[in-house]
């Protein structure tokens, strides 16, 4: 059966989602707007950084802010920020002078939710456009209501922000395919404009991911307007549609600006952005050196299974059904969607260093294809009289009601039992009761203890280096792993420690770093 088999008729269609237009429909409004809120922004700065980026971001934002690190963002020991491009903590920086307050938890957050809730705004509005009102509703309430989804909004990482500047582009792209000569050029410049953003984002990871997907649609859509065309034919049409997309002109200048902002970088840092960001963290992750939390090439497919709970079994299921009954034929929007999500798990599959937030710009291609094929089963329902229109946004409602007491559940009432095994803010306050000097991180990082410590602190990594510090003062305050406890008298002849403080494994229940606080000083001091 065809999927425009599925829908009763245009006639019937659009009478459906005129009645959708009751005062049902309002409460719906005001359900989803309230459901954005508590899964995104509900007391975003109740919980400590939690997450190490989180921690890195605000200090990178002070450093922007205070002068210190303007061009390259700058953590509290004095090194440059390399792991990534500095458009995120500008963002950061941003929001907090915009917001006239001190760089926290809001100010690191907000970026990821506010791109959260704007993806399921581009959804809802793409899917209504170009499919149906009732799958617009659908595919944003799955991807609304995926738990993992909600969770990420809400930590202050690049992976959401990246996701939304991946989403506009993909959406635009496929938007672009459907438009004539004025409004194509005007979705191809936002093709290519938020392709460019989130390269600056993150690297090459973003351009990894949207190419292949890119030149993986058009051979979808040459093979599905074949006729009887040669193999030259078709490789004419692939060239007529990489024209048409304007790919070698967007394309090249999308290159041209990124790259010129990445040698920009580098020789600000004088050749270490390079070194650090695309030698380590592209180079080395991709292809593993040992030191690497490597997993195996099936890892995204059983780890998605996870995280889009609670709609991945429909997902799975709607993927077999698919593939299984021949007589079921994919619409445009539908191959589109199932293309996204395949092509980027393929891609991620295919890197040595894998983490399950990096598969979050695969989540909108995954909430649309099934979000569409549930919007088609519901118009089949219609049709045959199973369904009544008046059953679907009650429906909709009931679930966002659900989701919504969820999160006030989780956000209220389970956070704040794990807060007093994470948070670093009131160790720090400790520490800095008992002095005011410059603290040496040996062997440790721990961003968030040290953003809460603040200034003046150093990293130090090596027992020699260490050595040389603590021999230059009477006493040397160190923050340190419990394991280095026991060597330290071995490691530092001639020196005596005293332990100031310590957060230990019954502290952290496991949810956190123990480390140890201790005052070296030499043997003939008192």
């Amino acid at each position: 059966m065809a999927s425009q088999d599925l829908n009763c008729s245009a006639f019937e269609v659009l009478k459906d989602e005129v009645r959708i237009v009751t005062p049902t429909s309002f409460i719906f409004f005001l359900v989803f707007v309230t459901a954005l809120y508590f899964t995104f922004f509900h007391h975003l700065e109740v919980r400590d950084f939690w997450s190490s980026h989180e921690a890195r971001s605000a200090m990178d934002a002070i450093s922007i802010l205070d002068g210190t690190g303007s061009t390259i963002p700058k953590l509290f020991d004095g090194s440059e920020e390399l792991q990534k491009p500095p458009l995120y903590y500008w963002m950061v920086a941003g929001i907090s002078w915009l917001r006239g307050v001190q760089v926290d938890a809001i100010s690191v957050r907000l970026p990821s939710a506010v791109a959260a809730s704007s993806i399921i705004i581009l959804i809802f509005t793409f899917l209504w456009a170009n499919h149906s009102f009732i799958s617009g509703i659908i595919s944003s309430s799955l991807l609304l209501t995926c738990i993992h989804f909600g969770w990420l909004a809400r930590i202050g990482r690049v992976d959401m922000a990246l996701t939304f500047f991946i989403t506009a582009s993909v959406l635009a792209f496929y938007q672009a395919g459907q438009s004539e000569a004025g409004r194509k050029k005007l979705f191809l410049l936002f093709t290519y404009a938020s392709l460019l953003i989130a390269i600056l984002l993150k690297g090459l990871p973003a351009l990894l991911l949207v190419l292949p997907l890119f030149a993986s649609w058009i051979m979808v859509v040459v093979i599905r307007t074949r006729t009887r065309e040669t193999v030259p034919d078709l490789l004419r049409k692939v060239f007529v549609l990489l024209q048409n997309y304007q790919a070698y002109v967007g394309l090249f200048v999308v290159l041209l600006l990124s790259g010129s902002y990445f040698f920009w970088i580098n020789w600000q840092s004088e050749g270490k952005f390079f070194e650090v960001f695309f030698g380590y963290h592209h180079w080395t992750r991709a292809f593993g050196n040992g030191a690497l939390r490597s997993h195996p090439p099936w890892f995204y497919f059983t780890q998605f299974f996870i995280d889009f709970a609670p709609w991945s079994p429909f997902f799975y299921c709607a993927l077999v059904g698919v593939f299984c009954f021949k007589n079921y034929k994919l619409g445009s929007i539908q191959c589109f969607s199932l293309t996204w999500f395949l092509v980027m798990i393929l891609i991620l599959s295919l890197v040595s260093y894998k983490r399950a937030d990096y598969l979050l710009p695969a989540y909108p291609g995954a909430a649309i294809f099934l979000g569409v094929l549930m919007a088609d089963g519901f118009k089949l329902c219609l049709s045959k009289k199973l369904l009544t229109i008046k059953m679907f946004l009650p429906a909709q409602i009931a679930l966002l009601t659900v989701s919504i007491l969820g999160w006030i559940w989780f956000v209220d009432f389970h956070l704040p039992r794990l807060e007093p095994y994470r948070e670093m803010k009131s160790a720090a306050k400790i520490i800095r009761e008992k002095t005011p000097a410059n603290l040496l991180f040996f062997n440790l990082e721990s961003h968030a203890l040290a953003f809460h410590t603040g200034k003046p602190l150093e990293t130090v990594v090596g027992w020699g280096n260490l050595e040389q510090l603590v021999a230059l003062n009477k006493e040397s305050f160190v923050l340190t792993s419990l394991d280095n406890l026991p060597e330290i008298s071995q490691k530092l002849p001639g020196f005596k420690f005293n332990v100031l403080y310590q957060k230990d494994i019954f502290k952290t229940k496991g949810l956190s770093r123990p480390f140890v606080f201790i005052k070296i000083y030499p043997v003939n001091e008192t």
